[in-house]
């Protein structure tokens, strides 16, 4: 999604307003991520917080998730190319593990603050994000967690690793879906769910017969 072609950034999604603060949505993110919730639970806990009020239909609602989360869908095309013929990559960052070092290279590099800045839309929070310069702390970091050891020098690798165990992350969470298998896993369950209720109905009333 080009943001400096498109009209404005969006604040509803086929006419229904959403929440687009990156605050709410880095807490949409940490809702997905989360360890021992069934996906159908987080992905309606997603919606809740995604939407003031959550359309009627599931599918648009889901629909709608996707599409903001992912930037139009722009995420999903570049983890689709990051993971063609390869394994998934090691997680950059994590938004709770690094919110000070998140926050320290916003206030530096753009004099924002990331906690008293009344708004600031979740896909603007993202292109700001990824335009962070390299020497920022939270740039390093990111490339010490996934640079590629082969080819270095041996010096190289040692400080890698050294910076690798110093700055790791914390027992992965459960990695959230795509956004492809989230939006096919909530259709799947919610068939499923209409299914077995038609089933009780059914059943019900041949107990009545």
């Amino acid at each position: 999604m080009n943001l400096l072609l498109q009209d404005g950034l969006p604040e509803e999604f086929e006419g229904t307003p959403i929440s687009a603060d990156f605050r709410n949505m880095i807490q949409v993110d940490l809702i997905l991520r989360e360890e021992g919730i069934p996906d159908v639970e987080k992905t309606i806990a997603a919606l809740n917080q995604l939407y003031p009020e959550i359309p009627a239909d599931p599918e648009q609602a889901v629909r709608g998730l996707v599409w903001f989360f992912s930037r139009g869908g722009q995420e999903a095309e570049e983890e689709g190319k990051n993971q063609t013929g390869s394994s998934m990559p090691p997680r950059a960052f994590d938004y709770d593990q690094d919110a000070n070092l998140i926050y320290a290279a916003f206030y530096a590099t753009y004099g924002i603050s990331l906690t008293t800045v009344e708004f600031l839309h979740w896909w603007e929070f993202l292109a700001l994000f990824e335009g962070l310069p390299e020497d920022t702390l939270i740039k390093r970091v990111m490339y010490w967690r996934t640079a590629d050891l082969n080819g270095l020098s041996k010096s190289e690798r040692k400080h890698i690793q050294k910076m690798r165990r110093l700055f790791a992350l914390k027992t992965p969470k459960a990695e959230r879906l795509s956004v492809e298998e989230l939006e096919a896993k909530t259709k799947q369950d919610l068939a499923h769910r209409y299914e077995q209720a038609r089933r009780w109905k059914e059943q019900k009333v041949q107990e009545r017969m």
